[in-house]
């Protein structure tokens, strides 16, 4: 009798469901249905099962990653797309604190947001005061390919000096059609001249006036002839515009 009651007390309090087999409404919490098919536990639960979502976390991660790699293999320039990574990781910790159910990965996001900026300050600092050495250094680059350029034309004055006895009085006799430029594309401006007294008296007793001094010349970034940045080749060694005015105030004074 106590188990016949039970079982109707069970019963009132159970709701209908299907039998996932046939089909059949029956009361739910039985353990067989007429069709023979046997429960082994509860029905699932209806309510959504929310599964966080990592990808935003790891997304700003995978970013950090590949700038760091390209910065360290490429060009360091290349960090400045730290700006992305921060804004990636902001991103992330952002939607895990306003919704930690669906995101996941706080505190993986917060440190890739803290060490991308904290590493971004460095490079700003090593970028600022690296800054006019790189412009130093993007100059004498410069400088070196016209100095180069002058050099080539040095070795066929030299050669035509061999040949003839002295240097031309125009540099397209030495080194062809095309005469040479510096960096600036400005062709090189080019003079020759005799020497002392002593050189010229000797030049005129051999065979008249002979050409024993050059001097090679670019204006330099500015273009402007006579200023200081000009770059001057005289007999194959090189001066600076300043330099030559201390030698031409030394000569006057003597």
């Amino acid at each position: 009798m106590s188990s016949k009651q039970e079982i109707l007390r069970e019963v009132r309090g159970a709701a209908a469901m299907l039998c996932p087999c046939c089909g059949t409404s029956i009361v739910r919490g039985v353990r067989q249905c007429a069709c023979g098919a046997r429960f082994v536990g509860e029905p699932l639960d209806e309510a959504p099962i929310k599964v966080q979502r990592l990808g935003p976390a790891m997304t700003s991660v995978a970013l950090l990653l590949l700038v760091t790699g390209a910065a360290l293999v490429a060009t360091k320039w290349l960090a400045v797309a730290a700006v992305f990574v921060i804004w990636s990781a902001w991103r992330a910790t952002r939607l895990a604190m306003r919704d930690p159910e669906w995101y996941g990965g706080l505190k993986t996001a917060r440190a890739t947001l803290i060490a991308t900026i904290v590493a971004s300050v460095g490079l700003a600092t090593y970028g600022i005061s690296y800054l006019p050495r790189a412009i130093d250094n993007y100059g004498t680059r410069h400088v070196a390919a016209t100095e180069a350029a002058m050099y080539h034309a040095w070795n066929s004055l030299e050669e035509y000096k061999r040949k003839f006895g002295s240097y031309p009085q125009e540099l397209r006799k030495a080194v062809g059609e095309s005469l040479p430029s510096d960096y600036w594309e400005q062709s090189l401006r080019y003079q020759s001249k005799i020497g002392d007294i002593a050189e010229q008296k000797e030049s005129i007793e051999r065979t008249g006036l002979v050409l024993n001094h050059f001097e090679l010349r670019s204006a330099g970034p500015d273009g402007i002839i006579g200023t200081d940045d000009d770059i001057i080749m005289r007999d194959g060694i090189f001066y600076t515009n300043s330099d030559l005015k201390k030698q031409t105030s030394v000569q006057q004074l003597r």
